[in-house]
């Protein structure tokens, strides 16, 4: 993937969601991709999710606004609470991400 795709994809995230992180992980990040394999991306945001804040809203959100996106993306939204508990654990998706991930941006 082009490096100014990526910054594209990336301005648009933080221009949705003003998150702390957007990490690239997954084959991508690992240089690792196929003409098929989607862009994995973990967003994680400083507030917390809970009854008046919905994660699921957020990520429709963040699709909207990949309309133009013509290759497949696939998002995971966190908290920091969440990202920083789940980074722990070893065979987490997050914890690998934390890992192998590239961050895209940091606030």
């Amino acid at each position: 993937m082009k490096q100014e795709t990526l910054q594209k994809l990336t301005d648009t995230i933080v221009g949705t969601v003003h998150p702390e992180q957007v990490i690239l992980f997954g084959s991508h990040a690992r240089g690792e991709q196929g003409k098929d394999s989607d862009v994995d991306l973990l967003i994680v945001e400083s507030e917390a999710f809970d009854e008046n804040r919905s994660r699921k809203q957020e990520i429709i959100k963040i699709y909207r606004q990949l309309r133009w996106v013509r290759f497949p993306v696939d998002v995971l939204v966190y908290s920091k609470a969440e990202f920083d508990y789940w980074k722990q654990q070893r065979n987490h998706v997050i914890a690998q991400a934390a890992r192998e991930g590239q961050v895209l941006y940091a606030s």
